[in-house]
């Protein structure tokens, strides 16, 4: 029996709240809201003092490095609390190592005592001796949900579903799928087009960052909806954020995954995957970047590593495409100030290097070698174009496209007709007892948010399938391409990177140009 001095006591009482949910909503959820209603409730009936209400809404019980949990525990340790309550064991934490130094050590120090409300514990009442079984239960329940919860990421992330915190840079979640990305269609989707065309016109990712940052566009740590408020100090951008963005897929609709996960459930900390584990799916979402221009940005990239360009290295029509027919060296960019009309000009590398030694004197105006291309590129369009041909390649593409997105949408179907068995078979489980309400409802919203998913891609794919004029847009935006290439009135650093591998100029006046479409052609200078 209590004696009188500790039954009459004055209790300063902490309740603590908690609970753990894949999705924050706006406000305490249903659930807090009724652990808080009870516990204060159960203080109030006993006559005693409540010093606070602690909640940590959405955090995991394997961690106590939760904010309202620590600031409790400031609490103790300045001597305002002596009582803490919460709903169960559970509420408190699920790390039965970490749940027994508080239970032994932590909270008998400062003279705490500790009521679980449902779990009839109560630390003034003496030692119980199914509190550390009950500790390592719940650890394992933590245990077992940490696994169900990372396989069923695993299994969105095989599906090309985005299960990211947080959307890309330029994307934004659809407000009707958490898993699925749409273009922003903001200051930040256009900073990305702008880091692709700035690149393919020759400039470097220092350039471009020094561009971006003067221009006024939010870095990707940055916050967008500070973007127009004058106050706000812009942050400066920089190569290696440049560089992420440029060779980031999911800019061309391809959602890659699971490059990082975390060293065990306790555990925050993080370690990289290898590449061949990481988790890719194509075509998942609408680009921001055209397919083709992506790709060949990669390759700059690599030729530019390759050359080893230097910071601040500005990028001319032909830089890193003109070679020395004769040494094989690459032509360097001069700029000739002593003619009538200055001029920058390609000469050979090794010759203005080592002089006649290594190779004979030889150039060639920039404007000079621009219009040999440009006439040359003018005539092969002419000669190759065959309307009829191109009309032929584009429906077979486009009907090869249509079957795909069948195949696609039947299986679709098919796994959406899997899940509404499985739910059926979910629910007679329930009714002869082989789970509980509340396990009952867990699945039955994550089977129903599955299924929501693979309903909008065969909503999605039904439209695409039906559209009439799918066609005639497709080989409407074919001509249009070889128009603009047979029309061409001038030439720019991107088309000089989409048609030529490199351009070889001799000491004898011979330019020869490798392209990437045809074999070499020679044109007399």
């Amino acid at each position: 029996m209590l004696k009188d001095n500790v039954l009459n006591k004055t209790w300063n009482c902490a309740v603590y709240c908690r609970l753990s949910k894949e999705d924050l909503n706006k406000g305490y959820s249903e659930s807090i809201q009724t652990q808080e209603k009870e516990l204060t409730r159960f203080v109030y009936e006993n006559n005693w003092h409540l010093v606070d209400v602690y909640i940590d809404d959405g955090v995991s019980g394997t961690t106590f490095e939760r904010d309202d949990f620590k600031r409790m525990i400031d609490d103790v340790k300045n001597g305002l609390i002596n009582c803490i309550i919460t709903k169960d064991l559970s509420r408190l934490g699920r790390d039965y190592i970490e749940m027994g130094r508080y239970l032994e050590k932590v909270f008998p120090e400062y003279g705490i005592r500790y009521i679980a409300l449902n779990d009839g514990v109560d630390t003034l009442k003496g030692d119980d001796d199914s509190i550390p079984f009950r500790n390592v239960v719940n650890d394992m329940y933590a245990k077992d949900i940490s696994k169900k919860i990372r396989f069923n990421l695993i299994s969105k992330m095989k599906e090309g579903l985005y299960v990211g915190a947080l959307a890309p840079y330029g994307y934004k979640k659809d407000p009707n799928n958490k898993n699925k990305l749409i273009p922003a269609n903001d200051i930040t989707t256009q900073a990305v087009k702008r880091i692709f065309l700035l690149y393919m016109e020759g400039f470097g990712k220092q350039k471009i960052a020094k561009i971006l940052t003067d221009e006024g566009y939010p870095t990707p740590a940055g916050s967008k909806e500070n973007f127009n408020n004058p106050n706000q100090k812009i942050k400066m951008w920089n190569s290696n954020a440049v560089h992420r963005i440029l060779t980031n897929e999911v800019y061309i609709g391809t959602v890659v995954q699971h490059k990082r996960k975390k060293v065990s459930y306790k555990v925050k900390k993080v370690r990289e995957v290898p590449e061949e584990e990481w988790i890719k799916k194509t075509h998942m979402h609408e680009p921001i970047i055209d397919e083709d221009i992506f790709w060949q940005v990669q390759d700059i990239i690599q030729r530019r590593s390759e050359l080893k360009f230097r910071p601040g290295h500005i990028t001319h029509l032909f830089s890193g495409k003109a070679r020395c027919g004769d040494c094989g060296s690459y032509m360097g960019y001069f700029y000739d100030k002593d003619r009538k009309e200055p001029c920058w000009k390609l000469i050979c590398g090794a010759f203005r290097k080592y002089g006649s030694k290594a190779c004979t004197m030889h150039s060639i105006p920039e404007d000079k070698l621009k219009q040999i291309i440009l006439d040359d590129l003018r005539t092969i369009a002419k000669e190759i174009v065959d309307y009829r041909e191109l009309a032929r390649i584009a429906e077979d593409s486009i009907e090869e496209k249509y079957m795909e997105q069948k195949n696609m949408y039947e299986g679709y179907k098919k796994k959406f007709s899997e899940l509404q068995n499985t739910f059926k078979q979910m629910y007679y489980d329930k009714i002869k007892g082989l789970i509980n309400d509340e396990q009952f409802k867990i699945l039955s919203d994550e089977i129903q948010n599955e299924m929501n998913t693979y309903q909008n891609k065969l909503n999605e794919i039904e439209k695409q399938i039906n559209s009439k004029d799918i066609k005639m847009i497709l080989i409407q935006q074919a001509y249009e391409k070889i128009k603009a290439i047979i029309d061409m009135q001038d030439l720019n650093r991107q088309m000089v990177e989409n048609l030529i591998d490199f351009i070889e100029i001799f000491n004898n006046n011979k330019v020869k140009i490798h392209y990437k479409f045809s074999n070499p052609q020679n044109y007399i200078s």
